[in-house]
């Protein structure tokens, strides 16, 4: 009786250990995936793109810039007024103001961030992103269970940090962030995007031939198997577009144009647009406007560069009239998002102008002096100083039979730093 008691009493602690030993694996277990869980980064590459892509600025309410209005990378719009074009093929260069950098969105800054994080973002070095990495994703006690599991949070972590810089505009970090992933995760998907994304930082820097490079990298990698074919393309579009290469940035954005749920697709119009009009392809330019706005319905400042650039390739063509009509409503349009702006924006101030100097253009060209003569005095009392509008007012004036008040805004226009005035003073003021 005593032998079967101690039996069945060393079969019931036999049972509570084994009981307790799976109870132990399986809290260990539960462990690992609440911590792998509360690692996730707090933003997200895929979230981060969603952000970028959020829609335009509305007309109705806030005037703000588009963001794909203005390219990034710290390479300015090639834009060319009328105003320029014009008097540079006579030989004359007027002054104009620079396009601003664009700003191709920036994701929401986080307050919240973890020290280690900040740490991790300072410095680029890969001793401190390896001692971060140890710290934030290997628990001492279950290094052993752990140690497979190393390799995808820090990938996602520098990824996510790549891509924190590179919507902060810092591109000469997020390069080094995005190389660090190509370099060491090359098995992965990450991998592959990196040099999709790589190539967006090394063209804000400049890097053109670096971004195309990528680009055709990413592009064989993909062979248009993933969400991302269509940015790949629109990209080196863009590219090429910064680099003038033409022809080749209207084949991409062609290419992309057959994807109608791209979420830049209307800007595909825009941009081959103004390659078309660059390689003097007026119509077709002026076509692609024309989807444009039928796309945007006026409801971005694109929409306000759309009708410029329409009524620039317009004139081209003879289309005075045309163009004048077009000018008229980016006027107006840019009137209401300079108003509204904060702080009087600038760039809508510089372009007011310069569509008003080129609207005096379009109707000097059909011989509406006054009309003329009203877009310039409208520019003087905008900017008192900008000799250009004198000298063309004064040429105006001359056309319409009063050369006196003509050739005394000639003098002006001299006076305040045109050496062409005086050249027209010698013509037309003897």
């Amino acid at each position: 009786m005593k032998l079967l008691k101690r039996i069945f009493l060393f079969a019931g602690i036999f049972i509570c250990m084994q009981q307790n030993t799976i109870a132990q694996d399986l809290f260990l277990r539960f462990e690992k995936r609440l911590g792998a869980s509360m690692q996730k980064p707090e933003v997200p590459a895929l979230i981060i793109k969603q952000k970028k892509r959020k829609g335009v600025a509305k007309i109705s309410s806030e005037f703000k810039s588009d963001r794909y209005l203005l390219l990034n990378n710290n390479l300015l719009v090639p834009y060319d007024s009328l105003a320029q074009i014009r008097w540079n093929e006579k030989g004359n260069h007027p002054d104009s103001d620079s396009m601003p950098k664009e700003t191709w969105g920036s994701i929401s800054k986080k307050k919240k961030k973890n020290k280690q994080e900040d740490l991790l973002h300072q410095h680029a070095d890969s001793t401190v992103i390896d001692s971060l990495t140890q710290q934030k994703f290997i628990d001492e006690e279950s290094k052993l269970s752990l140690g497979d599991t190393i390799q995808e949070p820090t990938q996602v972590l520098i990824m996510d940090s790549a891509f924190i810089f590179l919507y902060a505009n810092k591109f000469d970090t997020a390069v080094i962030y995005f190389t660090k992933v190509v370099e060491n995760f090359p098995t992965t998907d990450e991998y592959k995007l990196s040099f999709l994304w790589r190539a967006k930082a090394k063209s804000g820097l400049n890097d053109f031939a670096g971004a195309l490079h990528d680009l055709e990298i990413f592009i064989s990698l993909d062979n248009c198997m993933s969400q991302w074919c269509s940015e790949s393309f629109y990209q080196r579009a863009l590219v090429n577009f910064k680099m003038e290469h033409y022809d080749e940035a209207i084949l991409d954005f062609t290419k992309t144009l057959t994807d109608s749920t791209f979420n830049n697709f209307k800007y595909c119009y825009f941009y081959r647009a103004l390659c078309l009009g660059e390689s003097g392809k007026y119509i077709q330019a002026v076509q692609d406007y024309t989807k444009f706005l039928n796309l945007d319905k006026f409801k971005s400042v694109s929409s306000a560069e759309a009708l410029y650039y329409r009524g620039f390739y317009k004139v081209k063509l003879n289309d005075n009239r045309g163009a004048i009509s077009d000018y008229n409503l980016a006027i107006e349009m840019y009137s209401g998002a300079y108003e509204s702006s904060k702080g009087k924006n600038q760039i809508y101030f510089q372009k007011l102008i310069d569509t008003y100097i080129t609207r005096g253009l379009a109707n000097a060209e059909i011989k509406k002096w006054d009309d003329a003569i009203d877009s310039y005095n409208t520019v003087i009392k905008m900017k008192p100083d900008y000799a250009l509008a004198y000298h063309l007012k004064g040429l105006s004036e001359i056309g319409k039979g009063d050369l006196d008040a003509g050739c005394l805004n000639l003098s002006k226009a001299g006076e305040l730093g045109s050496n062409e005035a005086y050249n027209d003073i010698k013509l037309h003021c003897k």
